[in-house]
């Protein structure tokens, strides 16, 4: 049997009691807002469908193929044009309601930083502060030409930090993956660990997450949605 998995950008209706489910939910990504996204591709193809977010497949793929397998909570970071984030618990992604959207968490300023921020709903938060465009605009420059500069990497580890510091305390889990163009840089995830060391003050019965670079880079959304069409199929 065919089937269709789908790993798509947020924020995304996934609360499967709703009409839209697998809608767009409101974004600033132009004509995508309330975009009936697995319904029409469900149409046009014709087989059984599902959908996660983006987040939540790569968190899931890295569960089971990738750099979080042996642990049973991972957390997944993407940090690029935007920042998403998500958690896998034994394979399947952590809701409530909906998925999370850990991206737009407020952040303290880092000291010296006056940048406004960019993100449109919330201005500066973490997403408005730590993205990749983000980071172009504060130093005017693009951040493929920043490598040499310490400042600007261990403000945005600092930024970081505090994403984990929520997945600490709110979360515990066993281990946070950074995917994307700034997550995946050679040297992100030690300034993010020692930044989140830092942050956490000794306030964790264990200690932060084991903070690594995602294992299936920039394939890991692909493999989830793979993942998603794969459990359909054995139906």
């Amino acid at each position: 049997m065919s089937a269709l998995g789908i790993a798509s950008f947020g924020p995304l209706v996934v609360d499967r009691t709703s009409a839209d489910y697998g809608h767009i939910a409101a974004t600033p990504k132009p004509g995508w807002s309330n975009a009936p996204l697995l319904t029409r591709l469900q149409k046009s193809l014709d087989v059984p469908s599902d959908i996660q977010t983006d987040v939540e497949a790569a968190a899931v793929a890295e569960w089971k193929l990738g750099a979080g397998q042996g642990h049973s909570s991972v957390g997944y970071v993407t940090v690029g044009t935007g920042i998403g984030a998500a958690l896998a618990v034994d394979g399947v992604p952590f809701r409530g309601r909906n998925h999370s959207e850990l991206g737009h968490i407020p952040v303290s300023r880092v000291e010296g930083d006056v940048f406004a921020g960019r993100c449109p709903f919330h201005t500066d938060c973490l997403e408005g502060m730590a993205c990749g465009p983000a980071i172009g605009e504060r130093w005017e420059a693009d951040p493929a030409t920043l490598d040499a500069r310490d400042d600007v990497w261990d403000m945005e580890a600092a930024y970081l930090a505090q994403l984990i510091r929520v997945y600490t305390l709110g979360f515990a889990p066993d281990i946070v993956l950074f995917g994307g163009g700034v997550g995946t840089r050679p040297d992100m995830a030690g300034r993010i660990a020692q930044a989140a060391e830092a942050d956490l003050a000794g306030y964790a019965v264990d200690g932060p997450p084991i903070i690594a670079t995602a294992g299936l880079g920039a394939d890991a959304g692909v493999i989830g949605a793979a993942l998603i069409a794969a459990d359909l199929a054995a139906l």
